[in-house]
């Protein structure tokens, strides 16, 4: 083998190997250049994730008016069935004041309260108090506002809410136009529930409540009852 061709081979593997390198150079400094556009993108999409589906709420409330339906359901001498008032006013997104929600309940005896008074002389109808008439004043805060479609055809704008204040009720053994008020308790306590709202249009909407109440002090007697009273609500709601 001629010694000479042998090294001129290993001296041109250099030529070959130097325009790979400046072509690599050029590859990475072209890849430098994009990184800080390619970050601002990043960070522009993480913006548009974050904020862009958040979209203004389409029903609100300012002045709400609601009528409906009540059911008392918890007290084992009796069942409640009744109706009820309430004037709501919207300070904003979140929060709200329910002014007073009033409400009136016709009860029905349970089999239970019936058979001891049958069975026990000594027990009288006096003896088991019912809440009659009862008054919320509530603070109410606004967790969740959505919107689904329902069936693939109607679009239901709703909201999730919580609620709580103070309670007064009005407990008697008999009804209101029976006279007998000798045995009635004026009652002073706390509530607190959820509830939610769907809309029909921007000025019509139904309201669920379900609330409990614990009567702390009778008024007019001067005890602690500690007397437990759930209700659920069923409201028609105007926005005046």
């Amino acid at each position: 083998m001629n010694p000479t061709s042998k090294c001129s081979g290993n001296f041109h593997r250099p030529r070959k190997i130097l325009p790979a390198l400046v072509t690599a150079l050029a590859v990475l400094s072209g890849v430098w250049q994009q990184l800080p556009a390619r970050a601002g993108e990043i960070e522009d999409f993480q913006e548009a994730s974050t904020y862009e589906p958040i979209q203004r709420r389409l029903f609100d409330l300012g002045h709400e008016f609601s009528i409906g339906w009540a059911y008392l359901p918890l007290d084992a001498y009796y069942k409640g069935y009744g109706v009820q008032l309430a004037y709501t006013i919207h300070f904003s997104h979140l929060w709200a004041l329910e002014l007073f929600r009033v409400g009136w309940s016709y009860n029905l005896d349970t089999k239970l309260k019936t058979k001891l008074i049958d069975q026990m002389p000594d027990i009288s109808p006096g003896e088991f108090p019912a809440v009659v008439i009862w008054e919320n004043t509530n603070l109410l805060f606004k967790l969740f506002y959505g919107k689904q479609s329902f069936l693939n055809n109607v679009v239901m704008h709703f909201e999730v809410f919580i609620t709580a204040g103070a309670a007064f009720a009005f407990r008697n053994p008999y009804t209101l136009w029976s006279g007998n008020y000798t045995n009635a308790n004026y009652d002073f306590g706390v509530n607190a529930g959820v509830g939610a709202r769907f809309w029909f249009s921007p000025s019509w909407s139904v309201r669920f409540d379900l609330r409990d109440t614990v009567l702390l002090l009778t008024l007019n007697r001067g005890g602690f009852p500690l007397k437990n009273s759930a209700m659920l609500g069923l409201t028609f709601g105007v926005n005046l």
